[in-house]
Order: structure tokens, then sequence, then C-alpha cells
């Protein structure tokens, strides 16, 4: 691996319309680990970022317009097409602050002319079984949470457990990837070595 790689994991909410509020999209977590060569070595950054009830809703979507302004040269993600990439979307064109909106869906299109790859096609694509379920079978790390759970989190403020939830997402997606490759041992042994770092663990 010679160019940096990167690991995106979201989390959203959907805002059915309510009187004369319209229906909205809130990205209210995401998580993203890079991956990179530095003098020669090996190098992880794991970042995470949520809003809350009680936050500015623009807040999420413009940490993740800067965590793209330099695109990495690979990117992976979980159901691309049909999930990540579609909610994605809608979060930035249903805004209520529409410079950041308008801010993440210029960082996302430059970061789609790089290399995108969706870890799930290797698993079922669209048809897939649950990441939970993929990433059990494969014996990594998860940080389960339902649809509901989210929706707890998100009125009740509780920060870490979105972004502890995405950061082990995060980490899973890039170690399934590296599972399908036959080439990984010397990444699969890298890898292994900083997870057991404190660096591995995500900041509130």
């Amino acid at each position: 691996m010679s160019i940096e790689t990167a690991t995106l994991a979201t989390a959203w909410i959907h805002q059915p319309a309510l009187g004369q509020r319209p229906a909205r999209t809130l990205l209210v977590g995401a998580a993203k680990l890079s991956i990179f060569y530095s003098f020669g070595t090996l190098g992880f950054d794991l970042q995470a970022h949520s809003t809350t009830v009680t936050d500015d809703p623009a807040e999420t979507i413009s940490w993740l317009a800067d965590a793209l302004h330099v695109p990495p040269g690979r990117l992976l993600l979980w159901r691309a097409e049909d999930i990540v990439v579609p909610s994605l979307l809608a979060a930035a064109e249903t805004a209520r602050d529409a410079v950041a909106g308008a801010r993440l869906l210029r960082e996302l299109d430059l970061a789609f002319t790089r290399e995108v790859i969706d870890v799930a096609e290797a698993h079922g694509g669209a048809a897939a079984t649950s990441f939970d379920a993929i990433a059990h079978r494969h014996g990594l790390p998860f940080v389960s949470m339902s649809k509901a759970e989210l929706a707890e989190a998100h009125r009740t403020g509780c920060h870490w457990a979105i972004r502890k939830h995405l950061a082990a997402r995060a980490v899973a997606t890039w170690r399934l990837w590296l599972a399908g490759r036959e080439d990984a041992e010397p990444l699969i042994e890298k890898t292994e070595a900083w997870l057991a770092t404190p660096d591995a663990e995500v900041r509130l």
C-alpha cells in the first residue's frame, strides 16, 4: 500500500416533517481512520465527531467536510451505493446551514473522484447481512448500536456512545478489507500492533 487509505463510518437520523418543519436527514456522527506512510513508517490516525440534540446540527457536517478536504487516495466504505452515499447527500442537501451542506457536497465530489471501494461487495453488496454479523464472523471487535439506541444517544447527548460505535466500525471496515487481500499480512501485523496502543482509542 503506497497511497493513503481512509475508512469512513457515518450515522444519521431521518427527521420526518413536522408542521412547518421539512423532513431532514441529520448527520449525527462520523469516524475516519486514516492509514498512511510517513518517512517510511506506517501510521494510523483515528478521529470521530458527533452532534446531539443540543448541538448545532451542522457541526458534524462541517467536521466531515474538513476531514475530506484533502481526500485520501483510496476511500473504504461499507454499503456505499445504497446507504452511505445517499444518506450523506441527503444530510448535505437538507441541512439548515446551506453553506455547510454545500461544502460537504463539494468535498464528497472531490473524494469520490479518487478510488472508492465498497468493502461490502465482497460480502454480498446490497444483499449483505448486517455489518455486525460480518464483523462477528471474522472475529473482529465491533460496538453494536441499533437505530433506537442511536436516537436515544442523540436525544440524551451521549457523544461517547456514538463515537465509540463509529470508531469501532471504521477500524473493522479496514480490517475486513485487509482480510480479503492476499498480500496483507504485513499490514495486518502493523494494524494489530497499533491497536494495542493508546492511540487506537478514539477521543471524546
